[in-house]
């Protein structure tokens, strides 16, 4: 056992000095398990870039299936309008076919006349012929326009033909459906109200 002198005075050691060694293996530890582990700005900004193209990539794709869900709603609502407005005036149109009418018949109901792509759905007897009407969906993007042209609305005897205001042309059941670029040609040339023609 070794005596200390009390009268001697040792200079004491500095804080740093006692804790150099062990800060620098605590560090050297840390540096360690940092470069095992973490994660540079170049990965995380690559992970970023995925994320936005997968996310961009899925609302692109929902936009297109509820626009195909509204175009399929849309027929079938004009399909239901007119095969009640059939039951109600049994082939005679000479008085005038009017939603009003079909809403006081009890039939159809005034929300059976919105369509999908919020605008409203018009009934009137057909300028083309006096025992055919017209179910007439207004307020159609050219893009929706052209979606109903080309959709097969089941089968050549559903409807006479298809007509939009001021337009001279006329698409008939034996046309249908019609080309893209028909459609897209149809569409831009005529008004934002589409009359499907029925007997």
């Amino acid at each position: 056992m070794i005596l200390q002198n009390k009268n001697v005075h040792y200079p004491p050691r500095s804080f740093e000095a006692c804790n150099l060694g062990f800060l620098s293996k605590k560090s050297q530890h840390n540096n360690k398990k940092y470069s095992q582990s973490g994660r540079s700005m170049i990965e995380m900004l690559g992970v970023l870039a995925i994320v936005g193209v997968l996310s961009t990539g899925g609302i692109a794709g929902y936009n297109m299936a509820m626009q195909s869900y509204k175009t399929t709603q849309l027929i079938e609502k004009t399909h239901l309008i007119a095969t009640k407005v059939r039951s109600v005036y049994k082939g005679d149109y000479s008085s005038g076919v009017t939603r009003d009418n079909m809403i006081k018949s009890g039939k159809l109901s005034a929300n059976d006349f919105n369509h999908p792509f919020g605008g409203n759905i018009n009934l009137q007897k057909s300028n083309w012929n006096p025992t055919w009407f017209d179910v007439r969906l207004g307020t159609l993007s050219l893009e929706i326009c052209v979606d109903l042209l080309q959709t097969d609305w089941g089968g050549s005897g559903v409807f006479e033909g298809v007509s939009m205001t001021g337009h001279a042309l006329t698409y008939t059941k034996g046309t249908w459906p019609v080309t893209l670029a028909d459609a897209t040609a149809y569409c831009a040339s005529g008004t934002t109200m589409f009359d499907v023609i029925f007997k």
